[in-house]
């Protein structure tokens, strides 16, 4: 009876998913959701970013065949309105961030008030177990502080993985199945039929979104997962050790962790914005090595999966395997120092560049703001072409080349007189047009290496965003007038 509902809510959850993002990626508001190119996306084209909207209707699909098969008690009922209103509103919240961006300063704020929101409702976490040492900590005094932490730093987390397709949706659906089998091994838990109904939304989503991706997730995808993650996790576990409820998904999440706070620390030490976008995640490594977008989400989930496992073991037998928590996150790391392939000299060169280097990209950086936002005095192309040129002297390139429509022109920013050169890759204007694209180059005897890629990337994101504004501004493509 147990295994033919929960097969019935996967199904009823995979089945609407799936037939409402085919029923919008076949209909003329698909056009609504489309994205634009970023400067750090792997994806090779412009989709759909209407996901999430499946996302979310197989989940409330199956939060209703939920009611009507079980109902709420008097002491459940706010619990679960708590998970509908909040699975709901960080819906909401992702998609109007999708169709318009939203500072992120505000979605901050918002995820906090929802968070608030989920503590009152009963969701909350108020004592901790540490299991081994068998010592239970009374953390009331906490809980509100804890609990919003919890919520937007899972919400959050699942959106900064969204880098790959099928990447964000894989992991989601191995955390809803480790969440199903920490459920049922306290006895049968009701919330587990609504994980194995987003279990089964997020499948009927990763149809779509597996490489070559139709669609994807978006941030209204990402929160949403995100949330029913943090609340259905610490619903099955309001009656006991809490532990499990957090170092369950967080020993699943342990990979994309340890990338995060790599990226955090790596932007901190260059002076870079924390939340900055780049392309040194783990998956862009694997890429760089030469694997396709298919293999290296395979390689991933892999890794994901054997840190379920670590997080199943982690949950068994009284916490005997808690140790394995620690080896995990140590072998994690081995891993994710070997494919960034450092060396710990390498690291240290690293290191003291990022931070002797690290004023003057912060101030780069905030040049690179300047000539995005004066796009909207620029009355001619070549106007900004020139302001962007005084923009790379300042980054300290010697050459730039552009190919507009298949027109190409050369600017010489510096001497090219018996001067060795490094070379970037090419950086295309939009992600589908490969006739309109920019390439920088620079001495090698002014700046590292190291440096120089950090730069093109940058330079590349400025002309981006500011052909992105000029588009926006003018209602047509960039052209250049003029030599």
């Amino acid at each position: 009876m147990v295994w033919s509902h929960l097969i019935l809510f996967c199904m009823l959850g995979s089945v609407v998913s799936w037939l409402v993002i085919y029923l919008i990626l076949s209909s003329k508001y698909n056009k609504l959701f489309i994205s634009d190119a970023q400067p750090h996306h792997t994806h090779i084209k412009q989709t759909s970013r209407a996901g999430g909207i499946g996302i979310i209707f197989g989940f409330v699909a199956s939060f209703v065949l939920f009611y009507f098969c079980f109902g709420f008690s008097q002491d459940q009922s706010l619990p679960y309105l708590g998970l509908f209103i909040g699975a709901i509103a960080t819906f909401v919240l992702g998609l109007v961030d999708d169709i318009k961006s939203v500072d992120a300063v505000y979605k901050i704020f918002i995820q906090v008030l929802i968070a608030f929101f989920a503590h009152e409702s009963g969701l909350l976490i108020d004592s901790l177990v540490i299991p081994v040492l068998q010592i239970d900590f009374d953390l009331s005094n906490w809980s509100l502080i804890l609990t919003v932490i919890w919520f937007v730093a899972i919400m959050n987390l699942i959106n900064l993985i969204d880098g790959l397709d099928g990447l964000a949706g894989g992991v989601g659906l191995m955390l809803m199945v480790l969440l199903v089998i920490l459920g049922m091994e306290r006895g049968i838990s009701l919330s587990i039929f609504l994980s194995i109904g987003m279990a089964g939304a997020i499948l009927g989503f990763l149809i779509h979104n597996f490489p070559p991706a139709k669609v994807y997730m978006g941030d209204s995808g990402a929160y949403t997962i995100g949330f029913v993650i943090a609340a259905l996790s610490l619903m099955n576990f309001q009656k006991g050790a809490v532990v499990a409820a957090l170092i369950g998904p967080m020993i699943a999440l342990a990979l994309p962790i340890i990338d995060v706070i790599f990226a955090i620390i790596r932007r901190a030490v260059q002076g870079l914005p924390i939340f900055r976008p780049d392309k040194e995640h783990i998956h862009h490594q694997l890429m760089r090595s030469g694997l396709s977008h298919r293999k290296t989400v395979l390689v991933l989930y892999g890794i994901s999966l054997f840190a379920l496992a670590g997080g199943v073991l982690v949950f068994s037998n009284q916490g005997r395997y808690f140790p394995l928590f620690i080896g995990f996150l140590m072998v994690t790391i081995i891993f994710f120092v070997r494919v960034t392939r450092n060396n710990p000299l390498e690291m240290k060169r690293a290191l003291l560049d990022s931070l002797e280097s690290r004023n003057e990209i912060q101030n780069l950086v905030r040049l690179s703001r300047w000539f995005v936002a004066e796009v909207d005095h620029y009355e001619s192309g070549l106007a900004l072409w020139e302001d962007y040129q005084f923009l790379l002297k300042k980054l300290g390139f010697a050459k730039v080349s552009v190919e507009i429509d298949g027109v190409n022109k050369e600017c010489k920013i510096k001497s090219l007189v018996d001067v060795d050169l490094f070379e970037s890759q090419f950086f295309y204007f939009s992600s589908e047009d490969r006739n309109n694209k920019i390439q920088f180059f620079a001495d090698t005897a002014e700046i590292s290496e190291r440096r120089f890629l950090l730069f093109s990337e940058i330079a590349n994101e400025s002309w981006t965003l500011a052909l992105k504004r000029w588009k926006e501004l003018k209602q047509t493509p960039f052209q250049l007038e003029g030599e």
